[in-house]
């Protein structure tokens, strides 16, 4: 009988043994078998990769879109607002010049009438002191926003100015001019009219002794320095050169 329980108790460990065995194989099998879980979850981390490019693409393009399109913009509309009001500042930059031309005139005449010899009596010199006011300028109104270039990270200002020239014809003083006159025996005295006829012609002489006088580079320092206070006021720095 006790034999008998002994190989019974046998059998059941054996059976356990070989359950248990087979068990542990099951279950190392189970994990060396391949499956398809790590290359699904490589193509799943490959498209998320590629959809995170695209966007990071899309973002870029879109902040260099945005940069060209509106603060560019912003910089040609700061620059021609810039523009204009260096346009308005035209009636500054200028500069007056005060002038007497002393002009010479010669004739002969016989009964009014102009003759070629020079005969005793007929030969007449008239002189006119001429009094003229002259005025030169710097045409802003022709400065466009190809002229100015503006660094906003510099604060500085580069600006391409037209050169001086005279604004107008010379303003004579007809109630001022003076007039002396020799006459010969057969001549009058001088008539207005023959005055302002002179004066009228002394127009070019004017305009170049004011020239020489220097009123266009007057002129032309003033537009500097009435430009370079405008943007100095505005916080920026400026170099001002001339066509």
């Amino acid at each position: 009988m006790r034999k008998k329980n002994e190989s019974k108790r046998t059998t059941h460990e054996v059976h356990s043994g070989l359950h248990e065995t087979a068990a542990t194989i099951a279950l190392e099998n189970t994990r060396r078998r391949p499956t398809l879980f790590p290359f699904l979850k490589f193509k799943l981390t490959l498209r998320i990769l590629s959809i995170v490019t695209i966007l990071l693409l899309i973002s870029s393009l879109g902040l260099f879109t945005y940069t060209k399109l509106f603060a560019g913009t912003s910089y040609k509309s700061e620059t021609f607002s810039m523009v204009e009001s260096v346009q308005d500042l035209a009636t500054l930059a200028t500069a007056e010049a005060y002038v007497t031309t002393v002009l010479k005139e010669e004739d002969n005449k016989l009964f009014n009438k102009d003759i070629s010899v020079n005969l005793p009596g007929t030969k007449r010199t008239l002189l006119l002191i001429v009094p003229a006011t002259v005025l030169a300028g710097v045409d802003l109104q022709l400065v466009s926003v190809e002229n100015m270039t503006v660094n906003e990270e510099t604060k500085e200002i580069s600006l391409t100015i037209p050169r001086a020239q005279l604004v107008q014809e010379p303003s004579i003083q007809m109630d001022k001019i003076q007039t002396y006159s020799e006459e010969g025996l057969f001549r009058s005295e001088v008539q207005w009219d023959e005055g302002f006829d002179l004066a009228a012609k002394a127009k070019q002489q004017i305009e170049l002794e004011a020239i020489e006088l220097g009123v266009l580079t007057k002129a032309e320092e003033s537009a500097v320095q009435v430009l370079q206070s405008f943007f100095e006021q505005l916080g920026y720095s400026s170099q001002i050169e001339f066509e």
